[in-house]
């Protein structure tokens, strides 16, 4: 998948969701971290929640020992540092909720982190699964969010 905004995703990357998506329960939300350059020009991993993660029915808050392992790992491998989050919504569309945007917009104001972009994927997991990419963007003195993209997701193998 490619945006407007130059946002790759690796098919790797896909099938790591997709997997994640097929071994969870369809009635509980569920997620992870996703990993590039740190630019965000590019997905090139999607972790898992691991296995301290919450689940339930409206949000996801993945396990943030497992995740900083994964970070750690995924940087000695191939230079690839934390860009964004995916994460299931059950039964309503793949748009931010008032819960994900106040955690975006508490990612890229924190300073320590050093986010100008943060991606978030969005997938429904309603009769049609859809994947929706959202970007949060430092543009000036303000932060953007823009719909990068939408489109059908495969769940199968």
């Amino acid at each position: 998948m490619q945006s407007a905004l130059n946002v790759e995703i690796a098919a790797s990357a896909l099938q790591s969701i997709a997997s994640t998506i097929r071994s969870g329960d369809a009635r509980l939300e569920t997620g992870g971290a996703l990993f590039g350059p740190l630019d965000g020009s590019r997905v090139l991993h999607a972790a898992e929640p691991g296995a301290m993660a919450e689940h339930s029915a409206r949000f996801f808050r993945r396990d943030l020992a497992f995740t900083r392992e994964e970070a750690a790992r995924l940087y000695q491998t191939d230079g690839s540092q934390w860009i964004g989050e995916w994460h299931t919504h059950v039964d309503v569309p793949p748009t931010p909720s008032e819960l994900d945007l106040s955690t975006y917009f508490r990612h890229i104001s924190n300073p320590t982190l050093g986010f100008n972009r943060f991606l978030a994927l969005i997938i429904s997991l309603g009769p049609r699964p859809t994947l929706a990419a959202w970007v949060l963007e430092r543009q000036d003195q303000a932060i953007v969010l823009i719909q990068a993209g939408e489109q059908a997701f495969c769940l199968s193998e």
